[in-house]
């Protein structure tokens, strides 16, 4: 049977596959060729995905999920989800796994399952459209997705019915439909602003060779940020006008929310546009107010130039890991549906000294991509697909530091062995704490988990010796082996996150508290000047409990 391309996406997804040799998007049965990633149960107790879940999110904020994506594969007590646990409506738990899990409906559902949800309305999406079952797939993740959630993403698609033939980074499925059948030679970097997430890869392609020199990228910079930028002028125009703040009441900030989005959505072709929601709440003497302010594309891009630039950042990270310039470059080209803004183009022209290539289609060029690899992988002209690791791996070591064993960009598969002796007398076994970043400092990058050695003999210390293989597939995902080299027993091992923040800060003696790193935890909101008194509410607790603190 067909197997399809799945772009899962953070605000939406979309499905694609090959047929007569040309790559196309499967419409759902309404005629939508993006379906939105959001899954929800309503006031009858009914299961809604796509669509349906999203129609009904400002009635219903509390038992709706959306942007899990951000969340998938992350341990609930990393510094990641808690710094970002009060800025979703719905509750952000801990799985019984210690994975972070999310509660709605009274029920608890781990973020795989969510994201299963999802994939299987892509599937029941394409099997409709094919008109025959469809059980393999490529998915897409995004590049600077560490090796938790690439798992997670695999685990996501066993439970939804697929069996995932490969994942592969988004920026890369994007050159592929960029590129394809063209007998390209040249060095392209793919700059990739969706709605969650943002990655920047440098590719160079040869025919039908793709190899990816460089790749980073930031897993909360996206749309729903500059959505966000945008909602809080529309909160503050609000309290000018009326001197008082919006009540906390989930339906009112989530009709603001949608009225940022459209806004935001409508100044990407016009120069002004008004967002309105009436009857938004009632006022001190019980009158109805409502919220109209109008937004000029000037206004719109002053409040979200901080987020742009930071994208430029980071396309000018990945090109210096490789000694790069922007002259080094022979195309840029836009991906995700954020990358549609004005504002984009022309910074992206000013820092690379290029018009920027739209020739894709920023929805769909993702999931056209993957569909193209996924029939490439059953004929003999296939693809050649080489990609490489967006985070080091290593492991902490006492005091703190951190040890690599694969560096950022390490060309992939990958293997690499290395040596562990026993430090203590009678030591059975043997523990390794495995990272991934591009700190020195374990305490500044992500754990992975715990890799332990179990069954010993018990000798003096550093007579008994363990190589420990780290092995690096072509998804750059991880998997571990152990020999001891006086038995040669050989144990396969998976990574288990055994340990807590704090008890990773006493085995490795942290001399700080463990952080998210950069490019895996919220952005801080800009600040903004105090609403002229008399009449203003006080802010404090206002926008924390509702999106999340004001830094």
């Amino acid at each position: 049977g067909a197997v399809i391309g799945i772009d899962l996406g953070t605000t939406n997804s979309c499905v694609a596959v090959v047929r007569g040799g040309k790559p196309e998007v499967l419409a759902s049965r309404q005629g939508y060729r993006t379906l939105p990633s959001v899954v929800a149960y309503d006031a009858q107790g009914r299961l809604l995905v796509a669509h349906a879940a999203k129609a009904q999110m400002v009635v219903n904020p509390r038992n709706t999920v959306y942007g899990s994506k951000r969340l998938v594969g992350r341990p609930f007590a990393s510094p990641t989800v808690q710094a970002c646990r009060d800025r979703f409506h719905y509750e952000i738990v801990p799985g019984p796994d210690g994975a972070a899990a999310v509660r709605f409906a009274g029920r608890d559902f781990s973020l795989q399952q969510i994201a299963a949800l999802i994939l299987k309305e892509m599937r029941e999406t394409a099997a409709q459209a094919l008109g025959a079952p469809v059980e393999h797939a490529v998915i897409t993740v995004p590049a600077y997705y560490n090796d938790h959630q690439r798992n997670a993403v695999r685990e996501a698609g066993r439970l939804a019915g697929l069996a995932v033939d490969r994942i592969v980074n988004e920026p890369t499925a994007a050159a592929l439909a960029f590129g394809f059948g063209k007998g390209l030679d040249k060095r392209v970097l793919v700059y990739d602003l969706g709605g969650g997430t943002f990655d920047a890869s440098v590719l160079e392609i040869q025919g039908e060779v793709y190899e990816v020199i460089s790749t980073g990228g930031d897993t909360f910079l996206g749309g729903v940020d500059f959505d966000a930028q945008l909602l809080d002028h529309l909160v503050w125009r609000f309290m000018e006008e009326h001197g008082f703040a919006p009540p906390e009441d989930r339906v009112v900030w989530q009709r603001i929310r949608d009225a940022a989005e459209e806004t935001k959505v409508a100044l990407s072709t016009r120069e002004v546009a008004v967002a309105q929601v009436p009857y938004l709440c009632k006022d001190r003497d019980g009158k109805d107010v409502g919220l109209e302010v109008k937004v000029t594309r000037e206004e719109l891009e002053a409040l979200t130039e901080r987020l742009v630039d930071r994208t430029i950042e980071v396309c000018r990270e990945v090109l210096a890991a490789k000694g790069l310039g922007p002259g080094d470059v022979d195309e840029v080209l836009l991906v995700g549906g954020q990358s549609r803004m004005p504002l984009v183009w022309r910074k992206i022209q000013e820092a690379l000294g290029r018009e920027p290539n739209r020739s894709v289609h920023p929805d769909e060029a993702v999931a056209l991509g993957a569909a193209l690899l996924a029939d490439s992988a059953h004929r003999i002209d296939s693809v050649v697909l080489i990609d490489a690791l967006a985070m080091g791996i290593g492991v902490g070591l006492p005091g703190g530091r951190m040890a690599p064993v694969f560096p950022r960009n390490t060309r992939l598969p990958a293997r690499k062995a290395h040596e562990h002796a026993t430090t203590r007398d009678g030591q059975t076994e043997l523990e390794l704490q495995v990272f991934q970043g591009d700190s020195d400092k374990a305490s500044e990058c992500e754990y992975l988990g715990t890799v332990r050695v179990e069954g010993l003999p018990a000798r003096p210390r550093g007579e008994v010796r363990v190589a420990v293989e780290f092995a690096l597939g072509a998804e750059g995902i991880l998997t571990v082996t152990a020999r001891d080299l006086a038995t040669g027993q050989v144990t396969a091992m998976q990574l288990a996150t055994l340990d807590t923040p704090e008890s990773l800060r006493q085995k490795l003696q942290l001399p700080e508290a463990q952080t998210a790193p950069r490019g895996a935890r919220p952005l801080e909101r800009a600040p903004r000047p105090p609403v002229p008194p008399p009449s203003a509410a006080p802010r404090q607790g206002l926008f924390g409990r509702m999106f999340g603190p004001r830094k």
